[in-house]
């Protein structure tokens, strides 16, 4: 794994397994939250200080999560944020990385950091949860951490407010675009909530669709031109 910086100044890691970046070149921030907070209408639930549950697919540098926890905390909002990851980064990587350069996740950052330091290098396959709660605060926030193969792990049904699709991509990671995988998160997720994903490929777009969700184009985040949204209608 090689760090990068990206147009906006944020941290990204290049993947030599699957030749390419965890995040767009052109902006870390830009499309997290374009795509992700934006696309699949947390952003909005946040504000509205709506409780929120985030299924996400690859926790990769976790910035997705600290992006989103820090809206959250900023609009006092509480969140429980599950991703799954089947290759979880070390203490090194985190710890070098400028995540923390988010507002108001200094504290919660610094957490992670202390918990990913006293975890083995590699983990078990199973669940890690991590209470990031502030009993001083009025809001809740929990990350989940699946460690394992997301085609394997079981996931409950109507769990999930919104879902992160930020898989590697369609031709290097197809697994995780399959009909049946994206049924599986169908499955998993709330009457009317959304599912984003960067990809907007037309094999993705018609295994959403066959998957039972209602598919929209969206316009991309720098650099690309389109994205998906599924709901569940």
């Amino acid at each position: 794994m090689k760090i990068q910086k990206a147009a906006d100044g944020f941290d990204t890691l290049f993947s030599e397994q699957y030749n390419q970046t965890y995040h767009s070149i052109h902006g870390v921030l830009q499309e997290s939250q374009h795509v992700f907070l934006d696309g699949a209408g947390v952003e909005a639930r946040l504000k509205n200080k709506i409780e929120t549950s985030v299924l996400e697919i690859g926790f990769g540098t976790g910035f997705n999560f600290f992006l989103t926890a820090s809206k959250a905390i900023e609009n006092e909002a509480s969140l429980n944020f599950t991703s799954i990851e089947n290759n979880f980064l070390g203490y090194n990587l985190f710890s070098s990385l400028n995540h923390i350069r988010l507002p108001n996740i200094k504290i919660l950052y610094n957490k992670f950091l202390n918990w990913r330091k006293n975890q083995p290098q590699n983990p078990q396959p199973g669940i890690c949860k991590i209470d990031f709660t502030n009993n001083s605060k009025p809001y809740l926030i929990q990350l989940n951490l699946l460690i394992g193969n997301a085609v394997e792990v079981s996931l409950p049904a109507h769990k999930y407010d919104a879902v992160y699709l930020d898989a590697f991509s369609p031709d290097d990671n197809p697994e995780l675009w399959t009909v049946s995988f994206l049924r599986k998160l169908f499955q998993a997720m709330k009457p009317g909530a959304m599912l984003s994903t960067y990809s907007a490929k037309g094999n993705v777009r018609r295994a959403m669709t066959e998957a039972g969700f209602e598919v929209s184009k969206r316009p991309g985040s720098l650099g690309k031109r389109e994205m998906l949204v599924g709901k569940k209608v």
